[in-house]
């Protein structure tokens, strides 16, 4: 992978509990954005589909949770994707901190996880995001990502791999 600045390490449970801690309450407040539910409505809902996927946490089969890496060792960020079919991954949550932000680390993540999903051959990928985010549209839509359907708040975007 060394056309890339960055890796990707498994979690661990510790970064794993962390994740998910981070990733419910992330999760509620940007439903509560996109205008889909009250805050306490978005937390609950939240946390039932966390639990619904991944109900043995870290170990929960055909979930795949990194760690993204720079060359420096340091954490950027997080992706998590998941086989939704035979042949289709499915980016579940996907993460950059903000001082990493706008450096190119994102672009490279996403072109690594379409890599790594390749090698467990998977040939599309796709992922939902939300209207307000214009900045992830403009990143997705700028590697090859297609609007497949939109709904009131989000949209979900597919790239063949």
């Amino acid at each position: 992978m060394s056309e890339f600045n960055i890796k990707f390490r498994e979690m661990t449970d510790d970064e794993f509990n962390k994740f998910l801690e981070g990733s419910i309450l992330s999760y509620s407040t940007d439903l509560v954005r996109a205008g889909m539910y009250s805050a306490e409505a978005a937390f609950i809902n939240s946390k039932e589909q966390f639990n619904l996927l991944l109900p043995q946490g870290n170990y929960t089969q055909n979930q795949y949770l990194y760690i993204i890496e720079n060359n420096e060792n340091e954490d950027l960020g997080h992706i998590w994707y998941e086989k939704n079919e035979e042949n289709i991954a499915f980016i579940c949550n996907f993460f950059i901190l903000e001082k990493f932000r706008k450096k190119g680390y994102g672009r490279q993540a996403l072109l690594l996880v379409e890599k790594d999903a390749k090698s467990k051959d998977f040939n599309k990928i796709f992922l939902h995001v939300f209207k307000f985010n214009d900045n992830a549209i403009s990143l997705y839509k700028s590697i090859g990502y297609k609007v497949f359907q939109e709904e009131s708040g989000g949209m979900y975007l597919v790239k063949d791999i």
